[in-house]
């Protein structure tokens, strides 16, 4: 733990020298490899063009690794804003050393050079940060400034250490005083014991879910060892029976634990220290002595009968056979020890896996259940379990109902429960309940900088622009840092027509966060809009190095290529708006209408196939579809 996080040290660190040829990754078709530069290193990405030139080239910093290396590590990179950011290649320790794509980056349409370290992965990969009072609330920023920690320190287990440090140096305290200044986790309660490592060690799933849902008004980094798990967060998981009740998962030493017989029938006897010393290396042979020893504490007698009678074989190494090695569902380069204490493991625990894709359309859709505490208070179950089902939309319309009619009900005063079915209301497409429950949430708590963002969000698309501009311009007032602000201004103006205002308001948003592709895609299109294609061309192509699957500026630059007289350029932009979004309408009609200019007429038809497979109300595509059929001899529905 104490190797969790560091900052990058040329000459110590001998994976950070990167793969010895660059590597391929086939799937997004595009090439990584490290730099090193006076003394600094670089993750380095490129794609090739048809003539095996260098495109899309994009360099970031590594200026931290997370993992202890054991089984993995992670490169971050951290932005002149405090963002920090995981780089899309990494490395395992399996088979002596090898480099493939991070967790969730081995698919085509991956996060790339955007993917935010959040306060939730930071919490249990590190010491604790210094956060401004009330910056790492629900909604907002995940922001890392200054010094941060390397690696999980003392206090993690034993919570603040100041007042411990002054009883024991002022030279009056007597020893009680100094034992009763800190928290030592065998003094606690057997569960206040657990939650000291359920705090990290206790994940449901990495998957969709949500797993946790934090409770309001604490911030992430709130937690302390013998306090309650339960006032700092609750945990949920997928309900049973819906097939996923043997999922292994690189986080899930203690959730595999809890379902094991021994666990269970221990009566929490058995706890992670009882085979666990913290303070020591897991692999070493007095470990595994230790290890034996908690096994024998229970089955000696039962182990000796077996023995003389010739149905076991072995007298120690208990954990090789009865908690055996296995490859995780989420991390499948990674293999970690099965905790569920099992009689007669499964076979093939170590064959190869594929990774599980989690975008939405194969995420979990089903009830969430709570997990952890077993009991809990109500109104607070039924707030915080509506909660769950709606928070990542697994369980949404059923979650709505229920939230609003705890929310009627019980009428809390945590602006973040009206945040959260305001925002379930967008995502369910109705956007009227949703600006009532966002103006609510801003009314309950004014500094919600989030809030104020989606309702401004919700306004301009509800064509309320004026009242949309003053919501953005208060919350501007409130964090004027925050490049969400400029980018929904920019939008509210572009839907306006107000173009040279909107390009405004871009410009000041990427100059907040130049790294968003989105914002460059945005300015591209307001310039385009006026007329100004060179400069437009420029932002658009900076959207796409930033992210070179963004559909939409790839659209976007097919069509200003389209408008020079550039046929064959455009075409490949929209091919490559499919690649990031196999259903972009507007791309498949765009490619059908240059392919018919050129006489093909089949893979035009392919293409309008496929547009209005997407939207069945594209009434030009269809048009256009029936007439190349009736040309085709083909049956028109």
């Amino acid at each position: 733990m104490g190797r969790s996080f560091h900052q990058v040290r040329a000459g110590t660190d001998i994976e950070i020298s990167g793969p010895a040829e660059p590597f391929h990754h086939e799937a997004s078709n595009r090439y990584y490899s490290h730099v090193q530069r006076d003394g600094r290193h670089y993750q380095r990405r490129y794609q090739r063009d048809a003539r095996g030139r260098e495109t899309n080239v994009l360099e970031k910093e590594i200026h931290f690794v997370m993992g202890s290396g054991n089984h993995a590590r992670t490169f971050i990179h951290r932005s002149s804003s405090g963002k920090m950011i995981q780089l899309p290649l990494g490395w395992y320790s399996e088979g002596g050393g090898r480099w493939a794509m991070s967790p969730g980056f081995d698919r085509p349409n991956h996060d790339g050079f955007q993917r935010v370290i959040s306060f939730d992965c930071m919490f249990c990969h590190n010491g604790l940060p210094e956060i401004e009072d009330g910056k790492d609330q629900p909604g907002a920023r995940p922001l890392f400034k200054g010094s941060v920690p390397e690696g999980i320190d003392c206090q993690r287990c034993h919570g603040p250490g100041s007042a411990h440090v002054q009883a024991a140096t002022k030279g009056t305290a007597d020893a009680d005083e100094v034992i009763s200044s800190i928290v030592n986790p065998s003094r606690l309660p057997t569960e206040r014991q657990l939650e000291v490592c359920f705090q990290c060690h206790l994940e449901t799933t990495s998957r969709p879910l949500p797993n946790v849902v934090h409770k309001y008004g604490r911030g992430y980094f709130s937690f302390r060892p013998g306090e309650q798990l339960s006032d700092y967060a609750i945990l949920f998981d997928h309900a049973a029976g819906t097939g996923w009740d043997d999922k292994f998962e690189i986080n899930h030493s203690a959730y595999r634990l809890m379902q094991s017989k021994c666990f269970v029938e221990s009566a929490t006897a058995i706890t992670c220290t009882t085979c666990h010393n913290p303070h020591r290396p897991s692999d070493t042979p007095e470990s595994s002595q230790a290890y034996d020893d908690a096994c024998m504490s229970c089955h000696q007698t039962a182990l000796a009968g077996r023995l003389s009678g010739g149905s076991h074989v072995w007298d120690s190494q208990c954990a090789d056979c009865h908690m055996p090695k296995r490859r995780t569902d989420d991390v499948v380069h990674a293999v970690m020890t099965d905790h569920r204490i099992q009689v007669r493991p499964p076979e093939g625990l170590l064959e190869p896996k594929r990774e599980r894709s989690t975008l939405a359309e194969t995420s979990y859709r089903g009830e969430v259940s709570r997990y952890y505490p077993q009991t809990l208070s109500d109104p607070e179950a039924k707030l915080y379990e509506a909660i769950a089902q709606t928070a990542q939309g697994s369980n949404l319309e059923a979650g709505i109902q229920r939230l609003e009619a705890a929310i009627r009900s019980h009428q809390p005063e945590e602006a973040g429960f009206y945040f959260e079915l305001a925002a379930a209301q967008e995502e369910a497409g109705r956007l009227g309940q949703a600006r009532d429950w966002f103006e609510r949430a801003v009314e309950m708590d004014p500094g919600f900088v989030l809030a104020r963002v989606r309702l401004g969000s919700v306004l301009s698309r509800l064509a309320q622009h004026e009242r949309a501009e003053e919501v953005l311009r208060q919350a501007a007032s409130v964090d004027p840092a925050d490049p969400r602000v400029p980018k929904e201004r920019g939008l509210n103006f572009a839907r306006q027509g107000l173009f040279a205002k909107a390009v405004e308001a871009s410009r000041s948003a990427i100059a907040l966060d130049p790294d968003l592709p989105e914002l460059h895609n945005n300015l591209g299109g307001a310039l385009a809009e006026l007329g100004r294609f060179e400069e437009a061309e420029s932002a658009l192509r900076d959207a796409v190095r930033l992210q070179p699957d963004l559909a939409e500026a790839r659209f976007n630059l097919g069509a200003i290529l389209a408008s020079r007289g550039d046929r064959t350029g455009a075409a490949a932009e929209w091919r490559e708006a499919l690649v990031g979004d196999p259903m972009y309408v507007a791309a498949h009609y765009n490619l059908a209408v240059l392919l018919l200019q050129d006489g093909n007429n089949d893979s035009a038809l392919a293409h309008l196939e496929a547009a209005v497979e997407a939207d069945p109300a594209f009434d030009q595509a269809r048009s256009l579809r029936d007439q190349l059929r009736g040309t085709a001899g083909q049956a028109t529905p």
